[in-house]
């Protein structure tokens, strides 16, 4: 019961955030091209991306420690979290004082030396206003935020979320209209950052009394950290590399123009992302104490979320375009209405989405050091392919690289995890791609990526509510066919005769 609480709060609180984030996330890229132009807003988003990457600083620790947890948690067994969370501090506290020094040298690196439209001295403050919060997080709060979520409490993150965004964001744009000043809009969200990270430190400290940081650090349970950091370099390449090669290969002016069809896809993907989570924890605890039951779950899991990213997906292939084209109306100095980078995209997301829940069992079994020869390959194939098309198909080759990774990385997680985890036939997972891919392919039949172009907002609402009708029942009527079980056992859930 304690469980089915925490879900439910998890789920409202992430579509609460979910709400907030997407709302107030298109407010300023719009703003930065009206102000700045195309190529401010291209300079500012390969920054973030550059953080991005910062990250995999603490990937390897955070993904270990989150794998080595399921299973103490699931049993209750808080003595030894606490010997693990340990030994996950002293890591983080190494990777602080290893994070400063980057970040210095790329303060002065992307400032002083790589040539842009923006002041240098204010773009070396930008730099730092933007890392001093990841600092204080590896510190002071990051541990605790991991334990939060192995134990189920992404509620409490999502709620901080949700204030720190709301206020951010009011706060970045209220200086954009008034002072068009870079400096104090890094400033204003530098500081109310810092102010979450005092809050959750506090509950944390609250909450977990009978956590002890100065036990004897457990090495050995985070010993596949390195092998985890593969994984999380693997992933920060597929999400994140694109925009910086752009930059590189292009110009700032085409990697705005992917940042912003970018916006819209990491949006949804993070909507759907947050959802998820809120109750993924339960599944990693089950995974350890009670497989049956899991097995079962996982097919209404791995059924039911493959089908709703497709429709997610399959909308947005046929109703986006027209939405970017009324969002950068007025901004003459790039052209982003670009047909074929917006199906790509669609294209990349869902062989993406294929493998996620496959590739959560991975995480849940922490298998991490005998499958990181994947990650490396996929990164391998993502940055070859990649700058090899973009060089001859300018800003789509970006995601023809990825799109190319990411079949060989569903080839080898597919058997895997199938295989050598659970122990059944790969073909589960195949079966349920392959049913959703042909929805797809029919939808796209009667309505290609620009079907709607150039239509007034009204129309496209009207039409999206219309199509979409028809287009989700289509996908439930197909996989139904396909898979009757994954249903089956939905609707004893719904009915009361099963819980997490």
């Amino acid at each position: 019961m304690a469980k089915d609480t925490r879900i439910k709060r998890n789920l409202v609180s992430s579509l609460i955030y979910q709400v907030v984030l997407i709302t107030l996330s298109f407010l300023l890229p719009r703003l930065y091209l009206e102000n700045f132009g195309s190529e401010v807003n291209g300079v500012l988003s390969t920054i973030k991306q550059i953080f991005v990457y910062l990250f995999l600083l603490e990937a390897g620790v955070g993904l270990a420690t989150t794998g080595a947890l399921y299973k103490k948690l699931g049993e209750k067994d808080y003595e030894s979290t606490s010997a693990v969370l340990s030994a996950t501090n002293i890591y983080y506290k190494r990777t602080g004082i290893v994070y400063l020094a980057i970040v210095l040298i790329i303060a002065v690196v992307y400032a002083y030396v790589i040539p842009t439209t923006i002041d240098r001295n204010v773009l070396f403050f930008i730099i730092i206003l933007t890392a001093i919060p990841a600092l204080f997080s590896y510190f002071v709060q990051a541990k605790y935020r991991i334990l939060m979520e192995v134990d189920g409490r992404k509620y409490v993150l999502n709620n901080a979320e949700t204030a720190l965004q709301l206020a951010s964001n009011v706060g970045k744009i209220l200086v954009l209209l008034l002072t068009d000043s870079l400096i104090l809009i890094q400033l204003v969200y530098c500081v109310l950052y810092l102010t979450q990270l005092g809050f959750l430190y506090f509950y944390a400290k609250r909450r977990y009394k009978w956590l002890d940081l100065k036990a004897k650090p457990d090495f050995a349970a985070i010993s596949q950290k390195n092998s985890v950091l593969v994984h999380q370099l693997s992933g920060m390449v597929f999400n994140n590399t694109d925009v910086i090669l752009i930059s590189a290969l292009c110009d700032f002016k085409a990697a705005s123009i992917y940042a912003i069809y970018n916006i819209f896809f990491s949006q949804v993907q993070n909507f759907i992302t947050n959802v998820i989570s809120s109750f993924t924890f339960a599944l990693g605890q089950m995974f350890h104490v009670d497989r049956e039951k899991f097995d079962k779950l996982f097919n209404v899991y791995e059924t039911f979320y493959i089908t709703a990213t497709y429709v997610i997906y399959t909308l947005m292939a046929v109703f986006l375009l027209p939405i970017i084209q009324i969002y950068t109306s007025g901004i003459n100095d790039a052209e982003y209405s670009n047909v074929w980078l917006l199906l790509l995209f669609v294209i990349m997301n869902l062989a993406s989405n294929v493998k996620i829940p496959v590739n959560s069992i991975i995480e849940y079994a922490a298998t991490f050091q005998k499958t990181r020869s994947h990650a490396i390959w996929e990164m391998v194939i993502n940055i070859t392919v990649s700058v090899a098309a973009i060089l001859c198909f300018g800003i789509c080759g970006a995601i023809v690289g990825t799109i190319a990774a990411l079949v060989y990385r569903n080839i080898v997680t597919i058997y895997y995890s199938n295989k050598k985890i659970l122990g059944r036939s790969q073909m589960k997972t195949y079966k349920i791609a392959l049913a959703n891919t042909l929805v797809f392919t029919a939808v796209m039949l009667v309505f290609f990526v620009d079907s709607f172009s150039n239509v007034s907002f009204l129309r496209i609402l009207l039409n999206g509510i219309v199509h979409s009708i028809w287009i989700v029942a289509l996908y439930l009527l197909v996989n139904f066919l396909f898979n009757k079980s994954a249903f089956k056992t939905l609707f004893e859930i719904y009915g009361g005769k099963k819980k997490l």
